[in-house]
């Protein structure tokens, strides 16, 4: 039993060594009955400082996504932020970039976030997205 939680401890430790994903949510919303619109946001950890870690991707079924980094606590855009400290990374648009679709990260996962830790490009793969309870309209109520 102890070897099975040290096994557990050093995997979930080298995993989400520079930061720790704690949820990952979709949220589809109507436009005045044209097709849906969909957004992504991630909430991590982080364990490494913003002059260590840059976190720039989100690549879903091989299509990149540019990411805006919010603070949990002010929920304003930032580019700067400390160990330890709770973000969202949410999509922002998809990129028509040829030369990023070559370096796609490995197909094991549908999902990966892409980041940068002391400039060198990595890629942690998550298991997907909860879906967000509601669907809602942004054109209003119908």
């Amino acid at each position: 039993m102890t070897i099975a939680f040290i096994c557990a401890y050093i995997y979930y430790h080298f995993k989400y060594r520079h930061f720790k994903v704690i949820n990952a949510t979709r949220r589809n919303w109507g436009v005045s009955g044209k097709e849906d619109l969909t957004t992504y946001r991630i909430q991590v950890l982080t364990k490494k400082t913003s002059e260590e870690l840059k976190l720039d991707e989100l690549w879903i079924d091989n299509r990149l996504f540019r990411v805006k980094v919010i603070k949990k606590e002010s929920n304003v855009l930032t580019k700067y932020f400390s160990e330890k400290e709770t973000l969202y990374l949410e999509a922002e648009r998809e990129t028509k970039n040829i030369g990023y679709e070559e370096i796609s990260p490995s197909v094991k996962g549908k999902v990966s976030v892409g980041y940068l830790i002391n400039n060198k490009r990595k890629y942690l793969t998550i298991k997907g997205f909860e879906e967000h309870s509601s669907k809602l309209s942004i054109a209003g109520a119908s």
